[in-house]
């Protein structure tokens, strides 16, 4: 008797052996979405890391923990989550994280039974959904679809455990665990067809969850989920109230990207944008700047939570345009500003704020913990700070120095003092009997570029006969230097030649991505530079005295528009990972009301389009045949209309008859297969012809050919009674499968 041959299964230790598997690497897997939240766990991380390899070499050592261990385990992690939350008061989340991780690495290490597989689960997706939240990175797109993937495989094997096992404990030789063999065998098993089922089922659910993102209604993220307020923000540069000398310099040694720029008008991007975020202008150490008590009194707090911000430019002009910024996070509190603004609006609420739109200082209450956008409305890049107007001469202009004093002093450096001497020797060099603010900086920058190259690292080690200040010891001599050393070194010059002046830091321009078309601006780009105080224009002039450097940063001159993206264009191949970033922000991560009703209207019409389009083809195809038709037919013609009449006739007979002897010759029986479909179809019917026609059908399925019946005329009867139930509103048959 011919019977299908039964495929092979796994058997209980093998199943085991899954399901430790896939729960190692599902916890793994959960544990390095903690990176992206910016919490301080590596230690924990570095744990789970070794442990899930050793586990997987030796899983049996899971099973020596004596028991006392596991008895003292939990009280152990709890008393390790106290002291956690002791020591980091007021930072709940990053304890929970910790903890989480604990609990993870605890389970990785011990045997686990089915309750301890499902909370490696919840575990597992704690992480993985505060990671989404806190960090709203289009890795995060990445972390869920594996996570996803993993725990249904996981929740499968554990479901086939359990039917195999039911409530037995695992066998001892699952422990003995080769993979390779393991591999061989799930292989040997697993039926393609289910896999290519499930593997459609899973896409289609991610194509579902995609459609509801789009077309359900948008709710306030922030007032939702409140995570990224449990996290106490820390900014990983050195954009901070006070910068040392090579603070900057560290942070153009990370690649990262520090923000992407959407502009509106592509004519006003200049061929090198300064995009400042802090001034300093206090230098209270040797090598050392930061912002006077006096300059941080004229930033203003806001009132209350806002989205926006007040600036300067409080009228639309033209030429004026608007900026978005995706600014990314834990790099500073501090905002990358471009220029003077009308107004800056952010995505969501903010916590109070502090901000000084004549000096362009916006400092955040603390760093952002995930993606902060904000727009930049009526931008102006051609006009400089200003300085709120003081005391005035007689004839109303104002009087050469600002009001905050902080500008002119020198610090440390006293009077008569070497450095002091040193200082005023080096201005007389430089500066002209009754020179302008410009023509000083000229001069500065010229001299300075003649003295001194550019170097990432200096050796600016104390000398006997040089002056013990960092910055005034590297002036007197002619060692290279970072643009830190030239931008202090220019202050300390104009205010010991008697013009006001200030350091500014941030970043110095950015490249154009023609994919996504906007500007990436990345930690590389950091860099400082100069401001003088010019009381005719009443205007703080940018001076940038690093060699190679245009001195007044293409202010109101250098390359716009085309010309200078086309210059800034970055022509690498990861540019179009960077574009899929801007698409994630753009698209999905400040995706609101108004994006999603563009983004429906789009879809609408494209699929309006697609059945206008088909109905036209269908039409035009209609009227062709027609006209076809009415035409006269000879002898062609009708050689066709009977050639083309043939051809579906021998269609339809190998669709019948031919396709049975294909398969056949394929190694498939395609009558069996048949028969086998109608006894399932047939299994409920309890009529005499349902009894008659399941023994001829079983001998179909079962017996051997020389001893069937017709085979087309068994299953025309087998229609027959199937449909004739169904016409009569009766059930006696099990529905078709």
């Amino acid at each position: 008797m011919w019977t299908e041959p039964k495929r092979p299964r796994l058997n209980l230790a093998e199943l085991h052996q899954l399901r430790w598997l896939l729960g190692t690497l599902l916890a793994a897997l959960s544990a390095w979405t903690v990176p992206d939240m910016g919490i301080d766990a590596w230690g924990w991380l570095a744990l789970i890391t070794v442990a899930a390899p050793v586990m997987l070499w030796r899983p049996a050592w899971s099973t020596r923990l004596p028991g006392w261990a596991h008895r003292l385990a939990f009280p152990v992690i709890l008393g390790l989550a106290a002291v956690d939350c002791r020591l980091d008061p007021g930072r709940v989340l990053p304890a929970l994280v910790r903890l989480t991780l604990m609990l993870l690495l605890y389970r990785m290490v011990t045997a686990r039974k089915r309750r301890d597989d499902l909370q490696v689960i919840v575990l597992g997706l704690f992480l993985v959904v505060v990671a989404g939240v806190l960090s709203v990175s289009v890795v995060f797109v990445l972390q869920i679809l594996a996570f996803t993937a993993c725990a249904l495989l996981f929740l499968l094997t554990i479901t086939l455990a359990d039917t195999a096992g039911g409530a037995a404990e695992a066998p001892a030789e699952w422990a003995r665990v080769r993979w390779l063999v393991l591999a061989r065998r799930v292989r040997a098993v697993a039926n393609w067809y289910v896999v290519l089922l499930g593997g459609g089922l899973f896409v289609g659910l991610v194509a579902v969850s995609s459609i509801v993102f789009i077309f359900l209604p948008r709710f306030e993220f922030e007032n939702s989920l409140f995570l990224s307020r449990l996290v106490q923000g820390k900014s990983k540069t050195g954009f901070s109230e006070t910068v040392s000398l090579g603070a900057v310099t560290d942070i153009q040694n990370d690649p990262g990207i520090a923000f992407n720029v959407d502009v509106s008008d592509r004519a006003q991007v200049p061929a090198t944008p300064y995009w400042r975020m802090l001034v300093l202008d206090d230098y209270f150490a040797p090598g050392q700047f930061r912002i006077s008590s006096a300059l941080m009194g004229t930033l203003r707090v806001t009132p209350d939570k806002t989205t926006r911000f007040l600036g300067t430019e409080r009228r639309p002009r033209a030429g004026a345009s608007t900026w978005t910024v995706y600014f990314e996070p834990g790099i500073s509190k501090y905002l990358p500003l471009p220029g003077r603004f009308g107004q800056l609006m952010f995505a969501e609420q903010q916590e109070p704020f502090n901000g000084n739109a004549e000096l362009g200082v916006v400092a955040l209450s603390r760093p952002p913990t995930r993606m902060l956008a904000y727009q930049l409305d009526e931008l102006d890049l051609t006009t400089p700070p200003t300085e709120p107007v003081g005391e005035t001469d007689e004839s109303g202009e104002p009087r050469s120095a600002p009001k905050n004093p902080d500008y002119l002093d020198l610090g440390l450096l006293v009077k008569n003092d070497e450095r002091t001497i040193w200082l005023d020797k080096m201005t007389a060099e430089i500066a002209a009997p009754m020179s302008t603010p410009e023509d000083f900086a000229r001069r500065a920058c010229a001299w300075l570029e003649r003295r001194h190259l550019t170097a990432m690292q200096v050796a600016n080690e104390p000398a006997e006969g040089l002056p013990t200040d960092t910055i005034v010891r590297w002036l007197a001599g002619t060692q290279p230097g970072h643009c830190e050393y030239f931008a202090g070194a220019f202050v300390l010059l104009a205010r010991a030649a008697g013009f006001p002046a200030r350091m500014i830091v941030g970043f110095k321009g950015g490249k154009w991505n023609s994919h996504s078309e906007n500007l990436v601006v990345r930690n590389s780009d950091a860099h400082a530079w100069a401001e003088i105080y010019d009381a005719k224009k009443n205007a703080w002039l940018r001076v940038d005295p690093t060699p190679g450097a245009d001195v007044f940063g293409s202010l109101t001159g250098g390359r716009r528009g085309e010309a200078a993206l086309q210059a800034m264009t970055d022509t690498r191949f990861g540019a179009r990972f960077d574009s899929l970033r801007v698409f994630w922000y753009r698209r999905i991560v400040s995706f609101g009301q108004d994006t999603q009703v563009r983004l429906a209207t789009a879809v609408q019409q494209v699929f309006e389009g697609w059945g206008r389009g088909l109905k036209d083809y269908l039409r035009e195809k209609r009227v062709q045949f027609r006209a076809w038709f009415a035409q006269p037919w000879d002898w062609r013609r009708l050689a066709w209309g009977a050639g083309g009449v043939m051809l579906l006739l021998v269609g339809a007979r190998w669709w019948r008859t031919g396709r049975l002897a294909w398969l056949r010759r394929r190694g498939a029986d395609p009558i069996r297969r048949e028969a086998g479909r109608w006894l399932a179809r047939l299994a409920a019917g309890d009529g005499a012809d349902a009894v008659t026609l399941r023994g001829s059908l079983e001998r179909l399925r079962y017996g051997a050919a020389p001893t069937w019946p017709d085979p087309a005329k068994i299953f025309r009867a087998a229609r027959r009674v199937a449909a004739r139930p169904r016409a009569a509103g009766g059930s006696g048959l099990a529905s078709p499968g």
